[in-house]
């Protein structure tokens, strides 16, 4: 569609001003969970050394599944590697091969950056249509947390409709509980019943990284049972280039999803 579009040329006299755009206008709630967005980031390390690595891995016990993974920070091309399938994502479609029927979803889409988003907040709610509103101050089993609250532009993702509660450390800013709505396969569903726990902070190149997050049930803002679901993190690393790009491409052999933004 770009090609279609001409291209205006600038009038460079003297005599007419630069347009200016209108100030963004935040209500109290978005300034104050802005404001506390900002030392959530910086209790984690800061955006600053974030954006200078260029990739992400690790490899990860998914409830006893191994899974190594890979992400590029930048553009989030993705490639996923066990001993039962490889999944990945080259920039425009996801893929699997032999198929996607082990991986969570079954569906490649849904699943190469599943992991990874749980492990980069809250640094990728930096990202360009992401929203941020203060939620108060909440308690969860005794303990009191200042929360924030998430939802997303219609034009972000293959699923604007979910929304996220960071919850958060009042002393130490670091996030412990995330609470979410699932939504990839009923778009009506934005009912928030899913908690992770974060645990096993340990920083990595700078970075304060969660090492363990256990699954709970969430109803009605109160934390429920364990689902027996643990994610543990191990050798992360953050990378300043990825030295074989090859592994993002699609393989001849590889079951194709195209993702429907």
């Amino acid at each position: 569609m770009l090609a279609c579009k001409t291209e205006k040329k600038a009038d460079t006299s003297a005599s007419e001003e630069p347009q200016k755009s209108d100030p963004i206008i935040l209500s109290p709630e978005e300034k104050q969970g802005m404001e506390l967005l900002e030392n959530c980031l910086k209790a984690h390390g800061g955006m600053d050394i974030w954006k200078s690595f260029v990739g992400l891995e690790y490899n990860l016990n998914d409830n006893g599944k191994q899974v190594y993974q890979l992400t590029h920070l930048k553009d989030r091309r993705a490639y996923l590697k066990s001993k039962k399938y490889e999944v990945g994502f080259d920039g425009k479609v996801a893929w699997a091969v032999p198929n996607a029927n082990e991986v969570s979803g079954k569906s490649a889409a849904f699943y190469y950056n599943l992991d990874f988003y749980f492990i980069g907040v809250p640094f990728l709610l930096k990202d360009p249509g992401v929203n941020i509103s203060y939620a108060g101050k909440t308690k969860i089993d005794d303990r009191t947390f200042e929360s924030l609250k998430v939802t997303f532009g219609s034009e972000v993702g293959l699923t604007p409709e979910d929304v996220y509660y960071l919850y958060i450390n009042p002393e130490t800013y670091l996030m412990e509980i995330l609470t979410y709505s699932i939504s990839y396969f009923d778009k009506e569903n934005s009912v928030v019943s899913s908690a992770k726990v974060y645990s096993d902070y340990k920083k990595v190149q700078g970075l304060m990284m969660p090492h363990k997050m256990e699954n709970f049930e969430w109803n009605d803002g109160a934390m429920g049972k364990s689902k027996n679901h643990l994610r543990i993190f191990s050798d992360i690393q953050f990378l300043k280039e990825i030295s074989n790009e090859e592994v993002f491409e699609v393989p001849q052999d590889a079951v194709i999803e195209r993702l429907e933004v």
